[in-house]
């Protein structure tokens, strides 16, 4: 049976492994891969990824959920600028991801073997999907 589609807009993705090409190529590294949008790919080092969980996990849960909805609105506008900084992007792209996944109590582990974070503006709720 085949997922529901989500609504919303698709803000980043953590490719799986089985993706192959500059996905491979950066977890082969020991880092994770993650797209923003359809043209930016930043990669989080294990440091990068142990700092930003800490710093995510260490924000109560009734703030989250607002802080989310903020950077989501700014990353969803920053991608439909062409010539947007990939630094600002980076930024708000690991907030995000690492944001959604406390909101939703998930595995940071599990979750960077392959997800996908879309917004949904209308509910103001972002999705998590896992792609492994």
């Amino acid at each position: 049976m085949a997922a529901p589609a989500l609504h919303g807009t698709e803000l980043l993705s953590c490719p799986p492994l089985s993706k192959g090409g500059l996905a491979r190529d950066i977890r082969d590294r020991g880092n994770i891969p993650v797209n923003v949008g359809s043209s930016c790919v930043i990669e989080l080092t294990p440091g990068e990824i142990a700092e930003n969980w800490a710093s995510a996990r260490s924000i109560r849960k009734p703030v989250v959920a607002a802080m989310i909805a903020e950077i989501a609105h700014r990353l969803s506008l920053a991608l439909t600028v062409e010539d947007a900084e990939t630094e600002t992007l980076a930024a708000e792209a690991a907030a995000c991801l690492f944001l959604s996944l406390h909101h939703r109590n998930l595995s940071v582990h599990e979750a960077l073997e392959g997800c996908r974070i879309v917004w949904d503006g209308e509910r103001r709720r972002e999705i998590v999907e896992y792609l492994s």
